[in-house]
């Protein structure tokens, strides 16, 4: 079973963002698209995931389209941040596992987890808004990944994040791919890319 993307195209009115995309990402593969802003890869994930209809063409995740019932098998890192300024990262992060089905129990030791891994178990009360740009993005990724989804949908992670962080999150990525889950992301520096 896979990942399955069959002769997709979206226009929006006369342009066309994406044109007859083929692609079949085996599960338990981590599968890197590499472009530059307007190549279409944002606009792919938002189909993928179902935010966008295709205007033709056929997506499906072992053998059956994403929709509301199966997104808990899906986690999505999208490349604007969507977190709760406000919000503290152990109330944050505890609504958005709840909303994936996740109990409040089981929710904690994840975040436990993956804080220790990240070095930033002192973050937990802190708002996300007096964290640093690459400390946001390391909650956005735990926000993304809490409730242990199938498919993984990464976009442009790597993004604004210093060497160190980059390294932190590759490391947590190619661990997660090896722990089996599949993992698409976007990239426009072929380095990333090939590295991965």
């Amino acid at each position: 079973m896979s990942l399955l993307l069959k002769n997709v195209t979206k226009k929006f009115g006369d342009h066309i963002a994406v044109n007859n995309l083929n692609l079949e990402i085996p599960e338990r593969q981590l599968f890197g698209f590499l472009g530059g802003n307007g190549a279409g890869k944002t606009t792919t994930f938002r189909m993928i995931l179902g935010l966008l209809d295709q205007t033709e063409g056929e997506i499906t995740w072992k053998g059956k389209p994403l929709n509301y019932e199966s997104s808990h098998l899906v986690g999505y890192l999208p490349e604007e941040r969507g977190l709760y300024p406000k919000l503290k990262v152990k109330q944050q992060l505890i609504y958005l596992g709840k909303l994936r089905g996740m109990t409040t129990q089981n929710v904690i030791l994840q975040i436990e987890k993956w804080l220790d891994r990240f070095q930033i178990s002192h973050y937990l009360h802190k708002r996300v808004e007096e964290l640093s740009k690459g400390n946001q993005q390391k909650i956005q990724f735990i926000s993304s990944v809490v409730h242990q989804p199938e498919l993984l949908i990464l976009d442009e992670p790597f993004s604004g994040l210093d060497p160190i962080n980059v390294e932190m999150l590759k490391e947590a990525v190619i661990d997660l791919k090896n722990e089996a889950t599949t993992i698409v992301f976007s990239s426009h520096q072929m380095d990333h890319v090939e590295e991965m």
